[in-house]
């Protein structure tokens, strides 16, 4: 009696197991698709050429939509072997990229208040698919798929913020030197040579402070749902 019970646990296991990494792998094809068609026509219809580039959610889908190739690999391998294949740095790099996805979420979730001077095309083609369904996609990809390394420290936690961190020192140091121009500045609080300095720090605290709050949010709900499935199964059974 013991014997099929656990039987029909490890056929239910599978089963799930099987459903969650296929529906991943589609959500990760979706991605490289929407973020390969969204990259490949902003540099077309924006026609800035490498300045394109500036822009952090085009450096973000970029970058999420490579972690994403990766994914459906990394989706494959556990599907034949029904097994997690998972580090700390590959967690940390996911994390990273939910994070910056979810600030190009949030950010244009302000920009549509009606208090914003500037509003979106937000359903331009190229738009649509960088600020609104890649980061929602990255979001879900991550805190149902991917397995938890356990509670995160203040300090693991920061380490979310890190592809922020990079594209920062590397806009900085291209607006510093002259590479881009103070026309082609992409976002105003990373002009620092006509901003107050009390501004420009109070915009990195905010930024980071709400990349801290994303990362607390995003990890925490990884933990608690992305299991949800298999605790349903053991009670299912």
């Amino acid at each position: 009696m013991e014997t099929d019970r656990i039987e029909r646990i490890e056929r239910r296991f599978r089963q799930r197991y099987e459903i969650k990494k296929l529906v991943n792998l589609l959500i990760s094809l979706v991605i490289v698709l929407s973020g390969s068609l969204s990259v490949a026509y902003i540099w077309r219809y924006d026609g800035d050429g490498l300045l394109t580039f500036r822009w952090m959610t085009v450096d973000g889908t970029i970058f999420t939509t490579a972690i994403a190739l990766f994914y459906v690999a990394v989706n494959l391998q556990e599907m034949a072997r029904y097994e997690e294949l998972t580090s700390r740095l590959v967690y940390f790099t996911r994390l990273a990229s939910a994070v910056a996805e979810s600030l190009i979420l949030v950010v244009v979730l302000l920009s549509q208040l009606p208090i914003s001077p500037e509003h979106m095309h937000i359903f331009r083609f190229d738009m649509f698919q960088m600020h609104i369904l890649i980061p929602l996609l990255t979001i879900l990809s991550f805190i149902l798929n991917d397995s938890p390394i356990g509670k995160l420290s203040v300090w693991q936690k920061l380490q979310g913020t890190w592809f922020i961190t990079l594209y920062a020192a590397v806009i900085l140091t291209l607006i510093l030197t002259g590479v881009i121009p103070a026309e082609q500045i992409p976002y105003f609080f990373l002009d620092v040579a006509h901003m107050p300095a009390a501004a420009f720090l109070g915009c990195f605290v905010f930024i980071y402070a709400l990349g801290l709050l994303l990362s607390h949010l995003l990890s925490g709900w990884n933990r608690k749902l992305s299991w949800l499935w298999f605790w349903r199964v053991t009670r299912a059974s």
